[in-house]
């Protein structure tokens, strides 16, 4: 078919693999488009490729969980599961099997004896992940995040005012007086003119009962916590859900419940008996005072800057999440200090240079964001991968891509592109081929465990000179890798390609320092494109993979398999990943029964560093290493308590031995600890006042030349492979108009009054 469209896909991470599927979706899209993709090195995914190692262990590059409302991403997965015939024994025979609900996330907490955790476990609802599309508006998610904060208020308030026979039986402190029986209320009374009656419809008959009930209550007498966090969230159903413009005196009356709400929760802290300082029971509800405070502050400005001018997330990006909650009332102290601030920034590695001392989270987005997690989810808020994302997802799609007839061209590394003569389309693109295949194609998997497996570094003997390859620690990936180029590749507009597709991660041509980048000349013309990349910043990150011959329980804790947030910096993001030792052999070495993942951002600028400075990657690891081996044996009692010796320390001893011939700290090293600093393999920072700067994928200002990345604008505007997803679709759509929606793409930039 001569008169197909040919483009070429530049980088093989979720945003361009996501193009060329929904590019190559369905026979008559396959007709219309040849599709090459081109990949740096041996394997694709991007920041979510994984591979197995010499023992049979899959390498991450950190630590890869779902949440509840990637619509995409489920969505594409559970299209490509149920096309696929898996091979014989496959533990991944369809998309639950992929990912599972994770209900147990505890937050941590800093206290003055160190760190606790906050018990967390999400409710689940009767929804779909990736089925039914975004069905909120962003009232709507406000309403359900808050009702989950009036949830756990109520939680704690009872647990606060338990019966003195429960409380003797429980760690709840006992109480010290009964809380005031609320008032009755009058038996008929009009309802009040300040609060509209048509706002009050939009409630069902038997909320509308308890809402008029509350409201007369609330003008006759206080009411007790119960009875005001109920009314809050009748009122704020209600005010959300009423379709002509809001009187801000109904505003103004319900913020003023919220305030009456907080300082009810104050005072039934104040009336029982004192909390023991430093007890679990304490933090619980130092920890729930601050995210009401915070909580509240975000609804007061949510009403005043969005809901009541009728603009959307977006606008609030010239300003930082934490100077907006200021702004809105929040103490300032528990805004600069709480846990509950701490979790937006640090869930999505929102730390410029990696630095949590330097956090920068544009307001909107970040709030934005909250919503979607929180008021979006399907299922359950947040999801565990069962196998390494490269088995589970990267590989199944890689599979799907070639069934679509997508060739996929490995050892590709993009050198530069060149413009036209008149500067408005890309004429060249100049690569090198990083090694030559020995024979035919490359053929980048292999079966281990009936799972379709992707290698930590490619395989050897395929390549030319590949043994010599092998002996100098040749490592494609790396920004600083200096072994010479088998040869160089030329693709010319016409002959190799229509359209151009960026998806190679804005790191490889953002200038970091004065080296050229691959898109020089395309920055010299300034505009739009020079704008985007000059002010997206991006942030490194590390991960480190635990195996360990004890239990969970074992190691010292208790209470279920966690995914922690919001510990001890800098590893400040823990799960229990034991499920993935299902699929990794043990051939040699006695089967660990515990692995676990951590993660968090790198302070660091070495990923600014040239790439003749090869002696980087070797500096970042000796880094990380001493620093990780200090949070082990100085932070890591907080959630493996028993694992300590003595005197305090970690005790490595707990650390698998791989080779079944080492003790102590040197077990660490046979371990996985990864430092992300190459440019590529940085996250993106979503920092205030740089969403502007943002550009959608067809914004490039060239005209075959098409953005796919999570830098670009789509509906989360942060690092996500939702986000990746969303603008590898976004990127298809402009070139071919499919897909023609693009679930939540628009959700920072919908007003409240819009509907998805």
């Amino acid at each position: 078919m001569t008169n197909r469209k040919k483009i070429a896909i530049l980088g093989g991470g979720m945003a361009g693999l996501s193009a060329a599927y929904e590019l190559t979706r369905t026979p008559e899209l396959r007709a219309l488009h040849e599709v090459t993709l081109y990949q740096m090195g041996w394997r694709l995914g991007g920041k979510a490729a994984s591979g197995r190692d010499a023992f049979g262990r899959n390498l991450e590059h950190g630590l890869h969980v779902w949440f509840g409302c990637y619509a995409n991403v489920f969505h594409m997965v559970q299209e490509i599961y149920a096309n696929r015939t898996p091979p014989p024994g496959c533990p991944l025979q369809h998309w639950t099997d992929v990912a599972k609900p994770q209900l147990y996330t505890p937050i941590g907490v800093k206290t003055a004896s160190g760190y606790s955790y906050f018990p967390l476990t999400w409710p689940t609802n009767d929804g779909t992940p990736g089925q039914g599309g975004v069905d909120m508006t962003p009232g709507e998610a406000l309403t359900t995040g808050l009702s989950l904060l009036w949830l756990v208020i109520k939680s704690v308030y009872d647990r606060l005012w338990k019966t003195p026979a429960e409380a003797a039986s429980a760690e709840a402190v006992p109480v010290a007086a009964t809380p005031a029986e609320p008032a009755t209320p009058p038996a008929a009374k009009p309802l009040p003119t300040s609060f509209a009656t048509s706002t009050l419809a939009q409630l069902a008959d038997a909320e509308l009962a308890r809402a008029k009930e509350l409201f007369f209550h609330s003008h006759a007498a206080g009411m007790a916590l119960h009875e005001l966090v109920d009314a809050g969230e009748l009122w704020t159903k209600a005010l959300l859900a009423e379709t002509a413009p809001l009187d801000p005196q109904h505003v103004a009356q319900l913020l003023d419940l919220h305030r009456q709400m907080q300082a009810a929760f104050r005072d039934a802290v104040a009336r029982a008996q004192p909390v023991p300082a430093g007890s679990a029971f304490g933090m619980e509800l130092q920890l729930v005072e601050e995210l009401i405070d915070i909580a509240l502050a975000a609804a007061a400005g949510y009403f005043a800057d969005l809901v009541l001018p009728d603009r959307p997330f977006e606008s609030l990006d010239e300003i930082d999440f934490r100077a907006w909650l200021i702004q809105h009332g929040a103490d300032p102290g528990y805004v600069a200090n709480s846990t509950v601030t701490r979790i937006v920034y640090d869930t999505l590695f929102q730390y410029a240079d990696g630095d949590v001392n330097r956090p920068s989270y544009a307001a909107g987005t970040a709030l934005g964001v909250c919503a979607r997690l929180i008021g979006t989810f399907k299922g359950a808020m947040m999801w565990d991968i069962q196998t390494g994302m490269g088995e589970a997802v990267v590989a199944p799609l890689y599979e799907a891509l070639l069934a679509a007839g997508v060739d996929v061209r490995f050892f590709r590394k993009v050198t530069r592109l060149e413009l036209s003569a008149d500067g408005q389309q890309i004429e060249t693109v100049r690569m090198d081929r990083q090694a030559d295949i020995a024979q035919g194609d490359y053929h980048p998997t292999f079966m281990l465990e009936n799972l379709v497996c992707w290698p930590t570094e490619p395989d050897w003997g395929q390549l030319v000179d590949g043994a010599k390859m092998k002996a100098a620690g040749v490592n494609f990936e790396s920004h600083w890798c200096n072994w010479p180029a088998a040869g160089q590749e030329t693709l010319s507009r016409g002959s190799d390609f229509d359209t151009v597709v960026l998806a190679i991660s804005m790191g490889a041509y953002k200038p970091l320092n004065d080296e050229p980048t691959m898109c020089d000349e395309l920055l010299q013309r300034g505009g739009a494109f020079a704008s985007f990349v000059q002010n997206i910043n991006i942030v490194p990150t590390q991960a480190l993979q635990l195996w360990s011959n004890q239990t969970l329980d074992e190691l010292g804790w208790t209470s279920g398999k966690p995914a922690t947030v919001s510990g001890p910096e800098y590893l400040n993001i823990w799960a229990d990943m034991t499920q993935v030792l299902a699929v990794e052999p043990a051939v040699g070495f006695p089967k660990p029964k515990s692995l676990h993942y951590l993660c968090g951002t790198y302070s660091t600028t070495l990923y600014r560093q040239p790439s003749t400075q090869t002696g980087v990657p070797a500096q970042a690891w000796n880094e990380l290493r001493s620093q990780s081996v200090g949070w082990l044996n100085d932070a890591s009692a907080c959630i493996w308590p028993a694992a300590r010796t003595p005197d305090g320390k970690f005790r490595f001893d707990v650390l698998t031995d791989f080779s079944g011939s080492v003790s102590g700290e040197a077990r660490f090293d046979q371990q996985f600890l990864r430092a992300n600093i190459d440019p590529t393999e940085c996250c993106v920072l979503s920092a205030a006042g740089t969403t502007k700067y943002r550009l959608h994928p067809a914004q490039s200002g060239f005209t075959n030349l098409i953005l796919a990345g999570e830098a670009t604008r789509h509906g989360f505007n942060t690092t996500a492979i939702e986000g990746a997803v969303m603008s590898g679709m976004a990127a298809s759509r402009a070139i071919c108009g499919q897909p023609a929606t693009v679930v939540g793409y628009d959700f920072l930039q919908r007003k409240p009054s819009q509907r998805c």
